[in-house]
Order: C-alpha cells, then structure tokens, then sequence
C-alpha cells in the first residue's frame, strides 16, 4: 500500500475534515478506499484531486447528489459533459430569476419607506404610527 495516503493526510491536503470524506464516501462521491488488516483507510493520491473537484462543483452551486450522479457517469465511461451543462444553466436561470425577485422586493421596500416618510410626517410626535399595520394595507 506504498504512495497511499491516510484519511488525516486527505482531510489535511484538500482542507476538509475527517467527517466530510468520510461522508462524501457514504453518499458515493468517493469510492470506497482499501483498506489496511487492522481497517485503516488508505487512499490513492488522486482522491485530492477528486476532493477540490468536488468541492469547486459544490462553490459554484451544484448540490452533491447532482455531483455524485456526474461522477458515476463518468466513472461508467459516459460523458457527462452536455448534463453538466445544461445543469449550470439551469442553476444561473435560477439565479437570475431570484436577483429580478430581489430587485422587486427592494423596489417595493423603497416605496414603503417613502410612503411611511409621509405618514411619519403627518404623525403628532406623541401618536403611534401604525407602520407595521400598514404593511399589509393597499394604500401607500
């Protein structure tokens, strides 16, 4: 088993921890390691590699159970590729629609607050606005 490495030695070279490979073993995003007579984990040095992978997929938003359904493609001799395009773009139109929802929303709080100015405006300093109550009123 000379050039694999331990599970320590992994989670410090990729800086994840212990639990993570182990559960990225679990869910099948790692393949199971050998493992030594006393049932030590040993791994190849491209589980690194596979780990950065992994985790690069993850930062760009992919969820781990499409990363594991990419990689069993893969790994069966298919060509991923086109899926894993075609899932970026989904995860951007994603994105897009919550920055235009965003976007309304801060539109709409805006407009509130102007509105509130107003009412605030013409509230004796001594009587309660009602800010809240409005949140829900049809008028501005």
């Amino acid at each position: 088993m000379a050039g694999l490495l331990t599970i320590g030695k992994v989670a410090r070279d990729a800086a994840v921890s212990v639990d993570t490979i182990r559960y990225y073993e679990r869910v099948g995003l790692l393949p199971k390691p050998p493992r030594t007579p006393s049932g030590y984990r040993h791994y190849p040095p491209g589980v690194v590699n596979r780990l950065a992978l992994i985790r690069n997929a993850q930062r760009f938003g992919f969820p781990l159970k499409a990363i594991a359904g990419f990689l069993r493609v893969r790994e069966s001799g298919g060509k991923p590729c086109h899926d894993v395009r075609a899932a970026a773009e989904r995860m951007l139109d994603a994105v897009d629609r919550q920055i235009a929802d965003l976007v309304a929303t801060r539109r709409q709080m805006r407009k509130t607050l102007r509105s509130w100015d107003a009412v605030l405006a013409h509230t004796p300093a001594d009587r309660p606005a009602h800010l809240l109550e409005r949140l829900g009123a049809r008028r501005p």
